[in-house]
């Protein structure tokens, strides 16, 4: 180590209470060592305090025949004034106090006597305050000090037989906070160490193993930083120990409330109900001040007050905590399909990027399981029964009101605003605000469930203007579209975020709803679309979404391939979602609102195996659509072709659009075969294509000329031929 980077304490005057040997005596010499002039306080050399001054003497000695600068000072910590006096009269200042000095009177509870507990108090808590009082008015007057509090384990933990020690020594840690907050403007800082050393008084408590092991000099070099100048630490609880340190400090977990309004009371019975949230500490969180403390339950009461309004005004209200964590948007992101093949995906899936964010649709989630837990669905429908293979979600609503985390928790307030009779079911419809532990507003949901079967009860046929409408898409062709491949899995995917109807799972259920098969989630559908617009008009970038209202209208099946179309209009993307395979729109009338558009930089991988971008326009584009189009027309003369093409469409010498042709389906998509292999590759610039199609160049001169490249089974080749003309059908 250079001379330039040693923590130095020139000109520094540094006090150490109990400084005769142990702890103390470590402390003294480092800081002698470091430039630093000493007052090595000491009353005697045993447990209890008793004995000569031969051990403040024999410290200074060493520091002296070192070369340091030091004196003695004999008096007892709770004379605090003699110490500091002691400074002021050999050194002229004082810039640093380690209050160190400690004795034992080791009892069980029922036996400690009153004197047991005032000498603990006196040397221990009385003492460090005694002595930090007398320094006081210097450090404020030169607008420096540095102050060490000497806690223990025993004073955290707890202790047998150390009730009057342990108390003393967790009275020194709220010392030490006040003083950290009534010193931090003139520079003074105050911090806590919590030291396991071999010592004078833990020789007749520790095992011997542990007590060579646990080497005072190597806790000494943490005090001494913490004394230094260049250290910014306040208030803060540093544990160390054989080579090793910590910060520690007190959290509280994100407890519950007792009560659904400001007008109700809490009873004995509430709070057992809720004692599993009131105790459980999975998801703390530090409050660094009283102020903080209390703004958060100021924001509590505010939050009563407006469940209390809504409640007054809707009816049955009902009220649900959500915590959440990186993981949890993580696995999110997946189930909609992100993936580590696509660069711009990495920041919705990896926890330490440094642009780590989630994806703004995870939030519809607190109000989902809202409705799914509660009864205010079932409250809404009295005039007959029901079970969640009769409910599908019907339209969402989700508005950001500010900044959305990456952890903690949200607690969701939800009432039904509506009820709407739609002959074949019914519309319920709910309003659910999400706000944070300080009672602040982050979001808003509005869920539209539609009950199959459970209309014609003569209820009201129009819904009322607190339902946000749909928009019709624009009479335009659509500005750009983006198509995503889903997997066979991703309803599987994405149950696990919260939503666990087996509808979505289990055949047998499925059919009980009318399915053939589990169906996906309407709002794993929204997700992909959801990022297809963030990814196309706002770089990707999940701070710019602002609002998304969608209706779902038919649902998508796990493997088939959706593709998002999109309208522009201001800040406002219009879009519905269709299944390539079918050409079933599932998502319609629909629209995001952004804070700004700022048009994508980078796009998605157009080789992915799960997305695929169409929004570079291709010659081609028009021949794979007649292609799809015969394919749907004769589909059993496209099956007797019993294989699966893949085309790379080249341009500018790049594979700019990939192509499936899977006759095995009779199906044609963008984008890569899915989970399967292509029986054969064919790779052509999009020019040439257009021109084999057209008859302008024949297949196989195309290939003896290197314009068509093909790997595979070449043969099976000759079975497409007919489609790539644009002549006959099929």
């Amino acid at each position: 180590m250079s001379a330039n980077d040693q923590l130095r304490f020139d000109g520094r005057v540094a006090i150490v209470t109990g400084a005769g040997a142990g702890l103390g005596r470590e402390y003294a010499l480092l800081f002698a060592e470091r430039g630093a002039k000493v007052v090595v306080n000491d009353l005697g050399g045993s447990t209890s305090g008793e004995g000569s001054s031969k051990a403040a003497d024999i410290v200074v000695n060493e520091i002296r025949a070192k070369g340091g600068i030091a004196c003695a000072n004999y008096d007892s910590v709770t004379d605090g004034d003699k110490i500091i006096k002691t400074a002021m009269d050999n050194f002229g200042r004082v810039d640093i106090l380690v209050n160190n000095a400690g004795v034992l009177r080791d009892k069980s509870f029922a036996k400690i006597s009153e004197q047991d507990l005032n000498i603990i108090m006196d040397v221990h808590f009385k003492g460090s305050f005694k002595t930090t009082q007398a320094a006081w008015p210097i450090f404020k007057k030169q607008n420096y000090g540095r102050i060490i509090m000497t806690t223990s384990n025993s004073g955290i933990y707890g202790n047998f037989g150390q009730a009057n020690y342990g108390a003393a020594k967790m009275a020194l840690v709220g010392l030490c906070n006040t003083l950290a907050i009534e010193g931090e403007r003139n520079n003074i800082h105050c911090n806590c160490i919590v030291p396991t050393a071999a010592s004078r008084l833990t020789q007749d408590v520790l095992p011997e193993i542990l007590y060579n092991e646990l080497k005072p000099k190597l806790i000494a070099p943490v005090v001494t930083y913490l004394c230094h100048e260049s250290s910014t630490d306040n208030g803060a609880i540093i544990e160390s120990a054989a080579g090793w340190a910590t910060k520690l400090h007190t959290v509280r977990g994100k407890g519950a409330i007792l009560r659904s309004s400001i007008m109700e009371d809490v009873t004995p019975e509430k709070v057992r109900d809720a004692w599993e949230r009131v105790t459980d500490m999975s998801n703390t969180e530090r409050m660094s001040s009283i102020a903080e403390a209390t703004g958060s339950l100021v924001g509590i009461l505010d939050q009563l007050e407006v469940d209390q309004k809504a409640g007054s005004q809707n009816g049955q209200q009902h009220q649900d905590i959500f915590s959440f964590g990186n993981k949890d948007l993580i696995l999110y992101a997946l189930g909609v399909g992100c993936t580590v093949k696509d660069s711009i995906d990495l920041k919705f899936l990896y926890e330490n990027h440094p642009d780590f964010t989630s994806l703004p649709t995870y939030f519809i989630m607190p109000a989902l399981l809202l409705a799914m837990s509660s009864t205010l669905t079932q409250s809404a429908i009295t005039h007959t029964q029901f079970d969640l293979s009769q409910v599908l979600h019907g339209e969402q609503y989700l508005e950001v009101c500010d900044e959305l985390p990456t952890e903690g928790s949200v607690s969701t307030s939800g009432s039904v605003i509506d009820v709407v009779d739609k002959r074949s079911g019914a519309v319920v419809v709910l309003n659910c605000d999400s706000f944070d532990q300080n009672g602040k507003l982050l979001f808003k949901n509005q869920l539209s469930t539609f009950v199959v079967g459970a209309g014609n009860f003569g209820g009201k046929t129009k819904a009322s203007d607190e339902v946000k409408p749909v928009i019709p898409t624009p009479n335009r062709p659509f500005d750009a579209s983006i198509k995503y491949t889903t997997s066979v899995d991703q309803a599987a995917l994405y149950r696990l975020s919260g939503d666990l109807n087996p509808l979505h799972i289990d055949p047998e259920f499925a059919k009980l709803g009318g399915h053939k098969v589990p169906i996906m989630h309407g709002l794993c559908t929204l997700g992909f679309s959801v990022r297809a617009i963030l990814s196309t008009y706002a770089d990707n970038d999940a701070s710019l979404f602002k609002a998304v209202k969608a209706r779902f209208t038919k649902p998508a099946i796990p493997g088939q391939t959706l593709e998002i179309q999109m309208w522009q209009n201001g800040n406002r993307i219009h879009f519905k979602t269709v299944i390539v395979d079918t050409g079933i729109e599932v998502i319609t009338s629909s629209y995001v609102d952004l804070k700004e558009v700022k048009k994508s930089k980078a796009t998605p991988m157009a080789n992915s195996s799960n997305s695929t971008k169409s929004s570079v326009e291709l010659k081609s584009d028009v021949i794979f659509q007649t292609i799809s189009e015969r394919i749907k027309e004769n589909i059993e003369k496209a099956k007797s072709v019993n294989g699966i093409f893949l085309y790379n469409i080249t341009k500018d010498g790049q594979i700019a659009k990939k192509w499936t042709i899977d006759l095995k389906s009779a199906i044609l998509y963008e984008g890569p075969p899915n989970g399967v292999n292509a029986d054969t590759t064919l790779t052509v610039n999009d020019d040439d294509f257009v021109d084999i199609a057209l008859g302008k160049i024949n297949p196989q001169v195309a290939f003896m000329k290197g314009k068509l490249k093909i790997a595979g089974n070449i043969m099976l080749t000759q079975k497409l031929l007919p489609l790539l003309k644009t002549g006959p059908k099929l």
